[in-house]
């Protein structure tokens, strides 16, 4: 896969490598929102001035926090020293049926490769964007999905506030060494905007060497941690604050699914991603 920007009718949502202590903010503002009345799930459009062919691949979910948050499923704690870097680990999130439904969803023929990466993010997989073709092919896993982000959220990060606006952002995720020719792989980073990514394993662990999931243990000397996921096992966390990576996958497929909840909203690359690069100085 190439780091380069994809082109100006395209979406992009940057992820920034970081510098371990540094994050680098990058602009998302939406131009034109079409809210469907009496949903709390709205829909915006983001106008490049190209066909519109295109637009129906612009759309997007807008998720809105009304009411008190459901109470989240049982987890287990991946404590730290912060709030913010703490991570919420729950295993069999999802069944043998959920997965197999997923790879259906990711498989799609309306599902279309992104190349959306931050340019300084190093990394190796293939990645799909299905945040629309979850909706329609399976309601309930994504709503599974909401549920339980705002649940996690109440308990351990407390940002996703009444009335406020979030934007879902669904890949399905591959990491193949075979087909890319060399490991897969991604950096240190944080999830621009994210206030709960979510990262679920969709292969069973005899098909890949490598992939453990790795977060940040803080800024004052606390060791990194360490999560390996079994098949239909997720994590939560505060993609916006806590680093976190995996280590190389060396042989095999390894595929997931991973959601973040956006705080701002989806960058159009009107300008080529000027604007992203001047905000971000």
């Amino acid at each position: 896969l190439s780091s380069q920007s994809p082109p100006a009718s395209s979406l992009s949502c940057a992820r920034s490598a970081l510098p371990r202590n540094g994050v680098r903010q990058s602009l998302k503002q939406p131009l034109l929102r079409a809210p469907l009345a009496g949903s709390t799930m709205s829909r915006w459009l983001c106008s490049s001035g190209g066909d519109d062919d295109d637009d129906e691949e612009s759309d997007l979910d807008e998720f809105e926090v009304i009411g008190d948050p459901p109470s989240a499923p049982d987890f287990e704690l991946i404590d730290a020293t912060t709030d913010e870097l703490k991570v919420a680990l729950i295993r069999g999130f999802l069944t043998k049926e959920d997965i197999a439904l997923l790879h259906v969803v990711g498989n799609h023929p309306s599902v279309k490769p992104i190349d959306d990466r931050d340019d300084d993010l190093v990394y190796m997989h293939e990645v799909w964007r299905v945040e629309k073709q979850l909706k329609e092919m399976a309601v309930h896993i994504y709503d599974r999905l909401m549920h339980t982000a705002r649940g996690v959220d109440a308990q351990l990060w407390k940002g996703l506030h009444e009335g406020a606006v979030f934007f879902p952002e669904i890949e399905y995720i591959v990491y193949d060494v075979k087909k890319l020719g060399e490991p897969g792989s991604i950096s240190p980073h944080r999830d621009n905007l994210s206030q709960v990514t979510m990262v679920c394993l969709l292969s069973p662990t005899r098909d890949f060497e490598g992939g453990v999931n790795w977060f940040e243990g803080g800024d004052n000397g606390e060791e990194d941690r360490d999560i390996k996921l079994e098949i239909g096992d997720a994590v939560f966390f505060y993609g916006d604050k806590c680093s976190h990576w995996i280590t190389p996958v060396i042989s095999g497929r390894r595929t997931i699914l991973q959601m973040e909840l956006s705080q701002g909203s989806t960058t159009c690359s009107l300008f080529g991603g000027f604007f992203d690069d001047w905000f971000s100085r």
